[in-house]
């Protein structure tokens, strides 16, 4: 159908829908239209009374979309359009200005959208009567109306220049009070159209602007509805569908009658928006549910706003708020601090509010009241206090008493004329008396827990933390038994503290913190008890692996001294030494040193140079010592040590073992095999003698051992030692991993890799170092060992790429000059020899000889593994005189610091013979 046909099928139908039935057949047969255009006119009107509005509108629609839109330029009146600023269901809105020179205003003009019908045009002129009834600062206001040329009907309303409510409450990031306020001012403009008799019926965002001013305006009453049944002109049936569906009310989705409670329901749906910066939308029954309004960053809003809300918003109309107004109230309430009537209506809920609203008045009652209760409470405390250290000290009294009087028992049993010949040492008398303790003090549970404290101290001293962690246990339950909370944590601190020196610190960590627990809930707090004990997990949890928590509670350990002002040295030198532990832990050798350093100083202004502490705390410089691959300097302390405790200590002691076991390595790693060799051995016999299998001090000797047998190419004896102690380190039922496993396994690893064991080394070390690990010392080592495995599997590309990522590890943490780097530098160089690429080879070793020989030495077997390496490659590329150079001075060296038919000795062997003989 052309646009002529439907412009007159629309101006046939406009006239019939004006004429009464029995009139129009007349009025037809004297059209000259063509009879089915006639016969289509009436059909539309019969279905027009026949469904309402509804085709009005949809023929309405159907020509707006025909017919041409004003253009910008258009003069209407004396206002000139400028540019359209908004579109409609029934119209549409232009910018214009005032041009005829009377004086300057921008304005806003609502035109029909296509064709002006009779429908439009009527609800357009009701618009017009809606707003000449409303002058309200909060709505916006109509200026002026009139007809175009071609009967085009308009308004003239007031330009509100602003942002949609939402929009300008989350860019301006307006507080939740000034949110509310707006909003308040927006009920009180619906509240003013309501009072006269006006229903908006669209209100939505876009028809709430906020001016630059910060002042709300009310728009576009295009489909508002008079109440007043007075009113001239066509009322619209109220089941119309003019409305939008996210803020229609359920009466209007169903088409029912709509009244003031359609407004509240919008008003709630727009203040759930503005609060929550969120479209509402419906639940899966097809209704809105406010529950516990969320931001969209999932901040929750007060509860009362949720209530508010669900009030305005509540399926039936008649348990909505009765007007704009109530639900302005319930805010202003709100914001007040007052009880919403939205709310339940009960004690608790008021006198909350009530206490909001009077903080100062309830406080100051409550603080007199608290006033006199802690007066009394105060002295009440003091007479329980002075009762109860009077009580303690006759307690302490009591304790002490038979305490010493079952050690002089215990001693005297041990005399000659009791014992006999047999002579009894120290720790014997000790297991002797621990032993019968349970029997003898078996009714006096303090003295028993105190005494087994004091066997933990004696057993600590002469070196053996696992004996001593029995007895520390037993006591922390005895004293759990009485209630006694603060002797109890002191006692799992100690606990913890020989658990470390046991080299279980898996174990000594829950402890600790369960200790730390009791000392946390003790009131007032204990803060020498709390650093001493924070000293001691710190130390656990470094040599877990679990290093920014060990550093921090060392750190913690510092703060607390400074807090409380606390000057006792031997607190000072505990927080010392575990931050250098911690320091040392995290690679930062050069701090670890310092508080090491500081810790020994301050102990040698107070104590002998022979005494326990000062040896403890060397202890801790020789373990800085080792990582800062200071071997001498190590190996000195080490033996001042050793020949300081083993006046009273046994040589199988668990601390002589521990000393001798570093003492050895020491020396080892200076390339002096046979010195080492006969330390590590006595070691093992005496672990082996007393049982200790499970140990982890048997551990590390089996790993040492096994580590300097490998280095003298004893792959034979090494292996089954490496597999043992990496056995002894699987986890077992019950107990947690241990941190050594990862170490043991890689060390295992690389010996079957050695000895050319390539399938029984790779399932060893192929496993991922976990992340709990000390530092990324072991995870850089698994990369070298993955490159000479690679290497020897001819995976040539591979095996560099290795190479390259554990050079770039170990530049991570490691000096330039450090060992390591000559191991990666060693690694690239026999790669390249495989790959023919001989210069390049010769240069990287070169570059590790270099370094191994400041580092370790020129006999260390590492060294000399070096040396021969180059000279094979320098052979290779032709240089036999330089090769030469490099193998006949070693050759005596080698013969001491390797086996006899290792594979170096054999590879020096034929490259020098082949040499000479050339």
């Amino acid at each position: 159908m052309n646009n002529a046909r439907w412009l007159r099928l629309q101006q046939l139908f406009d006239a019939l829908v004006e004429l009464a039935p029995e009139d129009r057949a007349a009025w037809l047969a004297q059209q000259p239209d063509e009879d089915a255009l006639k016969q289509e006119a009436l059909a539309l009107v019969l279905a027009d009374e026949r469904d309402s509005a509804a085709v009005t509108r949809q023929f309405g629609s159907a020509v707006a979309e025909l017919a041409p839109a004003p253009a910008s330029g258009l003069m209407l009146g004396p206002y000139r359009l400028l540019c359209e600023i908004g579109s409609g269901g029934m119209g549409t809105v232009f910018l214009a200005e005032r041009a005829d020179a009377e004086f300057d205003r921008q304005v806003a003009i609502k035109l029909i959208r296509g064709i002006p019908t009779r429908d439009a045009a009527e609800r357009l002129r009701r618009e017009r009567q809606i707003l000449a009834k409303l002058e309200h600062p909060h709505i916006a206001r109509l200026l002026d109306g009139g007809t175009s040329p071609d009967g085009q009907p308009y308004l003239v309303m007031e330009y509100v220049a602003g942002e949609p409510i939402t929009r300008w409450c989350r860019e301006q990031r307006t507080p939740l009070a000034a949110r509310l306020e707006l909003f308040r001012k927006v009920c009180l403009a619906v509240q003013y159209a309501h009072q006269r008799l006006v229903i908006h019926r669209d209100l939505k965002p876009a028809n709430v602007l906020v001016r630059r001013d910060g002042e709300p305006a009310l728009l576009d009453f295009g489909i508002a509805k008079l109440l007043d049944p007075n009113s001239s002109g066509r009322q619209e049936a109220t089941g119309a569908h003019w409305f939008t569906p996210t803020y229609a009310s359920p009466e209007q989705r169903r088409g029912e009658a709509v009244n003031t409670a359609t407004d509240v329901y919008a008003l709630g749906l727009l203040l759930y928006e503005v609060l929550t910066e969120q479209v509402p939308a419906p639940g899966s029954d097809g209704h809105f549910h406010v529950g516990r309004p969320l931001r969209g960053d999932g901040t929750r809003l007060p509860a009362e706003l949720g209530l508010i809300v669900g009030r305005a918003t509540h399926q039936d109309p008649v348990r909505r708020y009765a007007s704009p107004e109530a639900l302005s109230e319930d805010l202003r309430r709100y914001l007040r601090g007052r009880p919403i009537l939205a709310a339940p209506d009960s004690w608790s809920y008021r006198t909350g509010k009530f206490l909001n609203r009077h903080p100062l008045s309830v406080f100051a009652a409550c603080l007199a009241l608290v006033a006199i209760a802690l007066f009394t409470v105060r002295l009440a405390a003091e007479r329980d206090r002075a009762l109860r250290a009077e009580k303690d000290a006759q307690r302490e009294s009591a304790t002490s008493r038979h305490v010493v009087d079952y050690l002089v028992r215990l001693f005297d049993a041990a005399a000659p004329e009791n014992a006999g010949n047999t002579s009894l040492s120290p720790k014997e008398l000790i297991d002797r008396g621990q032993h019968d303790i349970d029997t003898r003090l078996a009714n006096e549970p303090e003295q028993r827990a105190r005494l087994l404290a004091a066997f933990g101290r004696i057993y600590t001293e002469l070196g053996d933390p696992d004996s001593a962690a029995l007895v520390y246990r037993k006591a922390a339950e005895a004293e759990q038994l009485l209630g006694n909370t603060r002797q109890e944590a002191i006692y799992l601190n100690q606990l913890g503290y020989v658990l470390n020196l046991a080299e279980r610190p898996e174990e000594a960590e829950p402890v600790l913190h369960q200790a730390l627990a009791k000392l946390q809930a003790l009131d007032p707090p204990e803060p020498r008890e709390l650093i001493d004990l924070y000293a001691t997990l710190s130390l656990a949890e470094s040599r877990r692996g679990d290093l920014r928590t060990g550093l921090a509670h060392a750190q913690q350990t510092r703060e607390l001294l400074r807090q409380y002002n606390i000057s006792d040295y031997l607190l000072v030198t505990r927080s010392l030494t575990s931050l250098a532990e911690a320091h040392m832990r995290n690679n930062q050798l050069a701090e670890a040193e310092q508080a090491a350093q500081q810790a020994i100083d301050l102990l040698r202004r107070h104590l002998p140079a022979d005494s326990a502490e000062v040896v403890s705390a060397t202890g801790f410089m020789t373990d800085i010592y080792e990582r800062q691959e200071r071997h001498a300097d190590r190996e000195r302390l080490l033996r001042e040590m050793l020949q300081t405790r083993l006046r009273n200590l046994a040589p199988g002691s668990a601390w002589a073992i521990t000393a001798r076991n570093n003492l050895a390595q020491a020396i080892y790693l200076q390339g002096r095999m046979l010195e080492a060799l006969p330390l590590f051995r006595e070691n093992l016999e005496h672990l082996r003698a007393s049982g200790q299998q499970d140990s982890p001090s048997y551990s590390i000797t089996l790993n040492n051992l096994a580590s300097l047998s490998e280095q003298a190419e004893d792959f034979d004896s090494a292996i089954p030692l490496f597999r043992e102690a990496y056995e002894n380190e699987l986890p077992k039922p019950g107990k947690p991993p241990s941190p050594r496993l990862a170490m043991f396994r890689q060390n295992y690893g690389r010996s079957l890799l050695l000895a050319g064991k390539l399938d029984q080394a790779w399932p060893l070390l192929s496993v991922e170092i976990e992340e709990s690990m000390e530092g990324n010392t072991e995870r850089a080592r698994r990369l070298l060992h993955l490159a000479e495995w690679m290497r020897r599997s001819n995976q040539l590309t591979e095996a560099a790429r290795y190479a390259n990522q554990a050079g770039a590890a170990f530049a991570q943490f490691l000096p330039p000059g450090h060992p390591r780097h000559a191991a990666v530098a060693r690694a690239r160089g026999l790669i390249l020899r495989d790959q023919g690429r001989l210069a390049e080879a010769a240069e990287q070793l070169r570059q590790a000889l270099e370094v191994l020989r400041k580092a370790n030495g020129p006999q260390s077997n590492t060294t000399l593994e070096c040396q021969v390496q180059l000279a094979q490659v320098l052979a290779s590329a032709g240089a036999r005189t330089e090769a030469l150079a490099l193998l006949q001075p070693i050759q005596g060296a080698l013969e001491q610091h390797f086996v006899k038919n290792a594979p170096l000795l054999r590879q020096q062997a034929r490259l020098l013979a082949q040499l000479q003989s050339s």
